[in-house]
Formats: C-alpha cells, sequence, structure tokens
C-alpha cells in the first residue's frame, strides 16, 4: 500500500474510533424539570445538578475532562439522572 494511503487509512481510523468513543459515552444531561426528579424516584436514582455558565473556564472544563472520561460516564448512567442548567 502506498504510503499517503497509509496515513489516510489511520487518520479514518482514529477518526472513527474517536467519533465512536464520543457518541457511545456521552451522559444523557436532561433539563430542570419536575419530571426529572419524578424519573429519579422511580428509577430509585440519585439526582445530580450541574450548574454551569458559559463564561465559566472550569466548566468547560469539567466537561472536557471529567465527563469525558469513562469511568465517570458508567458512574452516572449507574447511579444518577444527570440535570444540566445554564446558570
Amino acid at each position: 500500500m502506498k504510503r499517503e494511503s497509509m496515513k489516510t487509512l489511520r487518520l479514518a481510523l482514529v477518526t472513527f474510533l474517536f467519533s465512536a468513543q464520543l457518541l457511545a459515552g456521552d451522559i444523557a444531561w436532561i433539563g430542570w424539570s419536575p419530571n426529572a426528579f419524578t424519573r429519579a424516584k422511580s428509577e430509585k436514582k440519585l439526582v445530580i445538578l450541574d450548574l454551569g455558565a458559559v463564561w465559566c473556564h472550569w466548566c468547560h472544563v469539567m466537561e472536557k475532562t471529567t465527563y469525558r472520561d469513562p469511568r465517570v460516564i458508567n458512574l452516572l448512567k449507574k447511579h444518577y439522572i444527570a440535570i444540566q442548567v445554564d446558570q
């Protein structure tokens, strides 16, 4: 295989794996509503409330690091109803 074709193939593979990880691992954030708390009660889960702001540097850091960590994602999916609110 030509060198250029190998580079293209590698780039496509990395892009696919990265995209698949992001799609599979997203936290199912929902908005604030009475239904969210009803759902938490019926599923016997706690509520985690993420108050973020567009201007907040550390909110963006959490989004890019903590909320992309597969361990955190799995923990939130298993035990919490995740509510995200723009403060």
